[in-house]
C-alpha cells in the first residue's frame, strides 16, 4: 500500500500523506480516519498475498507432478 492508495481513498492529495507520516515543522496531522483506511487496505492487501500464495502453491504441485 502506499501514500498514494492512502489519499485517494481519504481524498487527500498524496503529498499531505506523506507530510503526516513526517516529524518536525513541516509535518501535517493525521486525516482523520486514516486508521480505519489503512486497515481497510491492509486487509485487502493481505488477502491478494493469500491467493498469490496459494497460486504459487498449486504451480509447485504441477512442476513437481511433471517431473514423476
Amino acid at each position: 500500500m502506499t501514500a498514494i492508495d492512502i489519499a485517494e481513498r481519504l481524498g487527500k492529495d498524496p503529498h499531505t500523506i506523506r507530510r503526516a507520516r513526517m516529524s518536525g515543522p513541516n509535518a501535517r496531522s493525521a486525516p482523520k480516519g486514516w486508521e480505519a483506511v489503512v486497515a481497510d487496505l491492509a486487509e485487502k492487501h493481505a488477502g491478494d498475498l493469500e491467493r498469490r500464495v496459494q497460486e504459487l502453491h498449486a504451480l509447485a504441485r504441477q512442476l513437481r507432478e511433471r517431473r514423476v
